[in-house]
């Protein structure tokens, strides 16, 4: 997919937040902590990775936006834009990445706290909206550790295929053998 304009990225990351939420509702504790092998997170550790890596990523998106505003740059005309962390045919990339510290679970975070600052970004990412169609935030541009130089609108794409890739080993974990019925 090509994001050819921002409500392409917005409902992309609704969308995927929907599934995300989905998957993770409804939970016992049990199934929310079982953790399939030693060195793989819980269902729990990854939203609540999720609640962090979101939270950074709309801080990135943010600081975007305001070096675009102090530019002075002209209003958004229009994007495209492909995947950032999907292959061409919207595959995810089966490489493993390594969280960057600040945003590694520490453990003992309960969903419903995880899944409260989930909503809570994607309702920040909601409110920057008008903002981020006054400017085009295109030319200021933050690394990604994994993928090089990203300006805001690749951010939230990542944003929303960072939830799907974690949704994906959510639903593995529920397949894993001995998970809690």
């Amino acid at each position: 997919m090509v994001y050819q304009k921002l409500d392409d990225i917005y409902a992309m990351i609704e969308q995927q937040h929907t599934r995300f939420v989905a998957a993770i509702s409804g939970l016992s504790d049990a199934q929310a902590q079982f953790r399939p092998a030693e060195n793989e997170w819980s269902i729990a550790e990854i939203a609540e990775h999720i609640g962090s890596a979101n939270n950074s990523f709309l801080r990135i998106t943010y600081k975007l936006l305001k070096q675009a505003e102090a530019a002075c740059a002209q209003p958004l005309a229009g994007l495209s834009l492909p995947h950032v962390l999907l292959d061409e045919q919207g595959r995810q990339n089966p490489q493993r990445f390594t969280a960057p510290e600040v945003v590694r679970p520490q453990g003992g975070q309960a969903l419903a706290e995880s899944l409260a600052k989930i909503a809570q970004n994607l309702a920040d990412f909601q409110s920057a909206r008008q903002r981020l169609e006054a400017v085009d935030c295109s030319q200021a541009k933050f690394p990604h550790p994994a993928v090089g130089e990203l300006n805001a609108y690749q951010w939230m794409i990542v944003l929303g295929e960072h939830l799907d890739r974690h949704r994906g080993q959510i639903e593995h974990i529920k397949a894993a053998p001995g998970y809690p019925a």
